[in-house]
C-alpha cells in the first residue's frame, strides 16, 4: 500500500510537466504577447511609433501561428506604426497583404473596418505625394482608386449595418478621395500637403511604384477585397485587441 501511495505521489508532477512543455507554453506565449501589446498601445498613444512597432513585432513573434486572427491584427498595428514613421512602401505592401489574406474576413467587424480605413489613408496620401512627384497618371491613379474603393466599401457596409454616423464619416472620406482624382495638378499644388502625406515625401515613391508596375506587368491595381477637404477623417475604433490575459 505504501508503495502505491509513493508511486502516486511521484506521478503528481507529471501532468504539470506535460502542461508546461505543451499547452502551457502556448498560454505563456499569449500572456507575454498581451503584455507587450499593452505596452505598445501606451507607446503608440504617446506618439513613440518606433517603440510601439518594436513591441508589436515582439508580440507577433510570441503569437506565431497560435492565434491567426490576433496575428493579423498585430500585422495591421505594425503597418500603422510603420506608416506613422513615414514607411511609405512598407505600409503600402503591408496593408495590401493584409486585405488579400484569406483570414481577413474572419476578423471582427471593427478590426476589418480599422484595416480598411488605414488602407484608405495610406493609398490616399501616397496618391497625393506621387502626383506632386510627377508620376504618370496610371501610377498615382492606382493608389487613388484603391483609396476610393476602400472608402466605398466602408460606407456601404456601415450603412447596411445601421452605423449611420460612421457611414457619414466614410462617405466624406469617399468624396475626398474622388476629389483627389478629379483635381487638377495646379489646384493640388496650391493646397497644403496633409501632415500624414509629408512623411512619405523624399522616398522616391513614384520611382518604386513604377519599378513594381514593370515587374508585375499592366494587370491593373491590386484587389482591395470584397466585403471635407484635405486628409480623410479618422473614424476607427480604439479597442484593437480585446481580451487577453496580459497586464
Amino acid at each position: 500500500m505504501k508503495r502505491w501511495v509513493l508511486l502516486l505521489w511521484l506521478l503528481v508532477p507529471l501532468p504539470v510537466v506535460v502542461w508546461h512543455y505543451g499547452a502551457g507554453q502556448k498560454w505563456l506565449a499569449l500572456d507575454h504577447a498581451y503584455s507587450l501589446i499593452t505596452r505598445a498601445e501606451r507607446a503608440e498613444a504617446a506618439g513613440n511609433w518606433a517603440l510601439a512597432e518594436e513591441l508589436y513585432r515582439g508580440a507577433a513573434d510570441k503569437i506565431g501561428n497560435n492565434d491567426p486572427p490576433l496575428r493579423l491584427q498585430l500585422d495591421v498595428a505594425i503597418i500603422r506604426t510603420r506608416y506613422n514613421q513615414g514607411g511609405a512602401v512598407d505600409s503600402i505592401d503591408g496593408i495590401t497583404r493584409v486585405l488579400a489574406d484569406a483570414r481577413f474576413h474572419a476578423l471582427p467587424g471593427a478590426a476589418q473596418r480599422e484595416a480598411r480605413e488605414l488602407a484608405g489613408r495610406i493609398h490616399y496620401h501616397a496618391a497625393w505625394v506621387m502626383r506632386l512627384e510627377g508620376a504618370q497618371r496610371d501610377l498615382w491613379m492606382e493608389q487613388a482608386e484603391s483609396a476610393r474603393q476602400n472608402y466605398r466599401l466602408l460606407t456601404e457596409s456601415s450603412l447596411e449595418a445601421g452605423q449611420s454616423s460612421y457611414a457619414t464619416t466614410q462617405h466624406t472620406n469617399l468624396e475626398v478621395s474622388v476629389r483627389l482624382q478629379r483635381m487638377s495638378l495646379i489646384e493640388l499644388m496650391s493646397r497644403p500637403l496633409p501632415e500624414e502625406g509629408r512623411k512619405m515625401v523624399g522616398q522616391g515613391l513614384s520611382e518604386e511604384m513604377a519599378k513594381r508596375r514593370g515587374q508585375r506587368g499592366q494587370d491593373g491595381p491590386p484587389s482591395v477585397g470584397e466585403s471635407g477637404e484635405g486628409s480623410p477623417a479618422s473614424g476607427a475604433g480604439t479597442t484593437r485587441f480585446p481580451g487577453g490575459t496580459g497586464s
